[in-house]
Protein backbone atom coordinates (compact mmCIF):
# COMPACT_ATOMS: atom_id res chain seq x y z
CA UNK A 1 0.00 0.00 0.00
CA UNK A 2 2.54 2.66 1.20
CA UNK A 3 4.66 1.78 -2.56
CA UNK A 4 1.42 2.68 -4.08
CA UNK A 5 0.68 6.05 -1.98
CA UNK A 6 4.62 6.71 -3.00
CA UNK A 7 3.83 6.01 -6.74
CA UNK A 8 1.05 8.40 -6.66
CA UNK A 9 2.95 11.33 -5.49
CA UNK A 10 5.47 10.57 -7.69
CA UNK A 11 3.01 11.09 -10.20
CA UNK A 12 1.57 14.19 -8.32
CA UNK A 13 4.91 15.46 -8.57
CA UNK A 14 5.14 15.01 -12.39
CA UNK A 15 1.47 16.64 -12.49
CA UNK A 16 3.11 19.42 -10.76
CA UNK A 17 5.98 20.29 -13.21
CA UNK A 18 3.82 19.95 -16.18
CA UNK A 19 1.59 21.77 -15.13
CA UNK A 20 4.11 24.69 -13.99
CA UNK A 21 5.14 24.06 -17.83
CA UNK A 22 1.60 24.77 -18.37
CA UNK A 23 1.10 27.89 -16.47
CA UNK A 24 4.43 29.20 -17.70
CA UNK A 25 3.37 29.15 -21.23
CA UNK A 26 -0.01 30.65 -20.05
CA UNK A 27 2.00 33.54 -18.02
CA UNK A 28 3.66 34.08 -21.38
CA UNK A 29 0.17 34.66 -23.38
CA UNK A 30 -1.21 36.51 -20.80
CA UNK A 31 1.80 38.60 -19.97
CA UNK A 32 2.31 38.34 -16.09
CA UNK A 33 2.74 35.25 -13.33
CA UNK A 34 -0.19 36.96 -11.63
CA UNK A 35 -2.56 36.78 -14.16
CA UNK A 36 -1.91 33.25 -14.88
CA UNK A 37 -2.12 32.52 -11.17
CA UNK A 38 -5.52 33.81 -11.20
CA UNK A 39 -6.87 31.79 -14.14
CA UNK A 40 -5.06 28.76 -12.23
CA UNK A 41 -6.67 28.82 -9.11
CA UNK A 42 -10.38 30.12 -11.02
CA UNK A 43 -10.02 26.77 -13.17
CA UNK A 44 -9.10 24.72 -10.07
CA UNK A 45 -11.65 25.96 -7.93
CA UNK A 46 -14.31 25.64 -10.30
CA UNK A 47 -13.52 22.42 -11.00
CA UNK A 48 -13.24 21.43 -7.24
CA UNK A 49 -17.07 22.72 -6.59
CA UNK A 50 -18.34 20.49 -8.99
CA UNK A 51 -16.54 17.54 -7.60
CA UNK A 52 -17.87 19.30 -4.60
CA UNK A 53 -21.40 19.79 -5.78
CA UNK A 54 -21.73 16.38 -7.05
CA UNK A 55 -20.65 14.84 -3.52
CA UNK A 56 -17.50 12.88 -4.80
CA UNK A 57 -15.57 13.16 -1.83
CA UNK A 58 -18.96 11.94 0.27
CA UNK A 59 -18.70 15.07 2.75
CA UNK A 60 -19.99 18.24 3.45
CA UNK A 61 -18.33 21.29 5.74
CA UNK A 62 -20.31 21.38 9.06
CA UNK A 63 -19.22 24.55 10.22
CA UNK A 64 -16.24 27.10 8.78
CA UNK A 65 -12.68 27.07 10.01
CA UNK A 66 -10.72 28.82 11.92
CA UNK A 67 -9.60 31.63 9.84
CA UNK A 68 -5.79 31.21 10.24
CA UNK A 69 -6.37 27.89 8.21
CA UNK A 70 -6.68 29.76 5.40
CA UNK A 71 -3.72 30.77 4.61
CA UNK A 72 -2.80 27.55 3.16
CA UNK A 73 -4.86 29.39 0.02
CA UNK A 74 -2.01 32.02 0.19
CA UNK A 75 0.70 30.21 0.18
CA UNK A 76 -0.47 28.07 -2.71
CA UNK A 77 -1.25 31.55 -4.32
CA UNK A 78 2.50 32.99 -3.62
CA UNK A 79 4.17 29.36 -4.45
CA UNK A 80 2.02 29.16 -8.24
CA UNK A 81 3.44 32.83 -8.92
CA UNK A 82 7.09 32.19 -7.31
CA UNK A 83 7.13 28.94 -9.33
CA UNK A 84 6.10 31.14 -12.50
CA UNK A 85 8.70 33.61 -11.92
CA UNK A 86 11.47 31.25 -11.17
CA UNK A 87 10.31 28.83 -14.07
CA UNK A 88 10.59 32.06 -16.46
CA UNK A 89 14.23 33.23 -15.11
CA UNK A 90 15.85 29.58 -14.29
CA UNK A 91 13.51 27.18 -15.85
CA UNK A 92 10.85 24.08 -14.74
CA UNK A 93 13.64 21.76 -13.60
CA UNK A 94 15.69 24.76 -11.48
CA UNK A 95 11.88 25.65 -10.30
CA UNK A 96 10.71 22.58 -9.35
CA UNK A 97 14.26 21.30 -7.22
CA UNK A 98 13.91 24.36 -5.10
CA UNK A 99 10.80 24.08 -4.32
CA UNK A 100 11.13 20.46 -3.26
CA UNK A 101 13.90 21.73 -1.26
CA UNK A 102 11.82 24.78 0.17
CA UNK A 103 9.06 21.49 1.00
CA UNK A 104 12.21 19.28 3.02
CA UNK A 105 13.18 22.28 4.96
CA UNK A 106 9.59 23.52 5.80
CA UNK A 107 8.80 20.50 6.93
CA UNK A 108 12.27 19.72 8.55
CA UNK A 109 11.70 23.11 10.32
CA UNK A 110 7.77 22.55 11.42
CA UNK A 111 8.03 19.16 12.53
CA UNK A 112 11.10 20.08 15.00
CA UNK A 113 9.39 23.00 16.35
CA UNK A 114 6.23 21.06 16.87
CA UNK A 115 3.89 23.32 14.81
CA UNK A 116 0.63 23.12 13.50
CA UNK A 117 -0.39 20.59 15.29
CA UNK A 118 2.98 18.57 14.09
CA UNK A 119 4.28 16.14 16.94
CA UNK A 120 8.20 17.56 17.57
CA UNK A 121 10.49 15.36 16.64
CA UNK A 122 14.39 16.14 15.49
CA UNK A 123 14.84 16.13 12.00
CA UNK A 124 16.65 12.92 10.81
CA UNK A 125 19.79 12.25 8.94
CA UNK A 126 18.50 11.20 6.15
CA UNK A 127 16.29 14.75 5.79
CA UNK A 128 19.22 16.34 6.63
CA UNK A 129 21.37 14.58 4.00
CA UNK A 130 18.23 15.13 1.24
CA UNK A 131 18.20 18.47 2.06
CA UNK A 132 22.14 18.70 1.52
CA UNK A 133 21.66 17.16 -1.82
CA UNK A 134 18.52 19.20 -2.81
CA UNK A 135 20.99 22.09 -2.09
CA UNK A 136 24.03 20.70 -4.21
CA UNK A 137 21.23 20.21 -7.41
CA UNK A 138 19.62 23.30 -6.93
CA UNK A 139 22.85 24.96 -7.19
CA UNK A 140 24.24 22.58 -9.75
CA UNK A 141 20.92 22.89 -11.92
CA UNK A 142 21.03 27.30 -11.45
CA UNK A 143 25.04 26.83 -12.92
CA UNK A 144 23.77 24.84 -15.78
CA UNK A 145 21.26 27.11 -17.17
CA UNK A 146 23.93 30.34 -16.55
CA UNK A 147 25.49 28.81 -19.86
Amino acid sequence: MNFLVLFATLGAGIGLSAGLAFNLRLAKALGTPLAATLVNFVVGASVLLCLWFFGLDGARPTSFPPVWMLLGGLFGATYVTLSLVTAARLGVGVSTVAVTLGQILGAMVITSAGWLGQIPQPPSWTAILSAVLLIGAVALLAKDRER
